[in-house]
């Protein structure tokens, strides 16, 4: 019993990671911008991430409950530390670490810098995949087509959704060379501006002597 809440709760987590991924990468699209508003589309995204980090929990406390692989909780939060599929284990603990910073930093948005905010949103998609391949690293049923199917068309499609955002973002013109005119323009907007004798008057256009 406790081992298949374990795996209903990691696998669930995983799932609500990858709902987050997807409609972060998404939500920025025409596709959903023109459907759906902004403060339900963020919603959305803090609901599905929220439920992923609460099942996080959830499959960790199993974890610690189950008597045929005994973790303690350092086997649970330091990496290679445990016996059991070390490496796998390690990429879980690393995407834990990396969602709950993530989370974090949607919390306390207003607190942070949008550069700072966006460079930390940038570890979704590398957390994503580290769960991804802890899941069928360490999963005990990952073998089965059910299971294996489920994490191939989540990772292509996440892989898919990358691409796309790759191919359709807007470069952002900084806000200098958006105000600022063109040297022309300042210099021919200067003289305008300047009284009538103290325009230089060209070589060609001087009296004669």
């Amino acid at each position: 019993m406790i081992w298949l809440l374990t795996r209903s709760a990691g696998v669930g987590s995983y799932l609500m990671l990858y709902l987050a991924v997807a409609w972060g990468l998404l939500a920025t699209t025409s596709l959903v911008t023109k459907r759906v508003s902004k403060r339900s589309s963020t919603a959305f995204h803090a609901f599905v991430a929220s439920a992923g980090l609460a099942l996080l929990a959830l499959h960790l406390t199993g974890l610690l409950l189950d008597r045929f692989v005994r973790f303690d909780l350092l086997d649970l939060v330091v990496p290679f530390r445990a016996t059991y599929r070390p490496f796998a284990l390690a990429l879980g603990i690393v995407a834990m670490f990396a969602t709950v910073i993530i989370l974090t930093s949607s919390w306390t948005r207003k607190l942070l810098r949008p550069a700072l905010w966006r460079a930390i949103h940038l570890l979704a998609v590398p957390a994503f995949a580290m769960a991804l391949l802890h899941g069928l690293l360490a999963g005990s049923d990952s073998a089965r087509p059910g299971m294996t199917t489920l994490y191939w068309l989540t990772g292509f499609s996440v892989l898919f959704l990358v691409i796309v955002r790759g191919l359709t973002a807007r470069p952002k013109r900084s806000r200098r060379s958006t105000n600022a005119a063109p040297p022309r323009a300042n210099r021919a907007a200067a003289i305008a501006h300047q009284p009538a004798s103290s325009v230089p008057i060209s070589p060609s256009a001087s009296p004669a002597d």
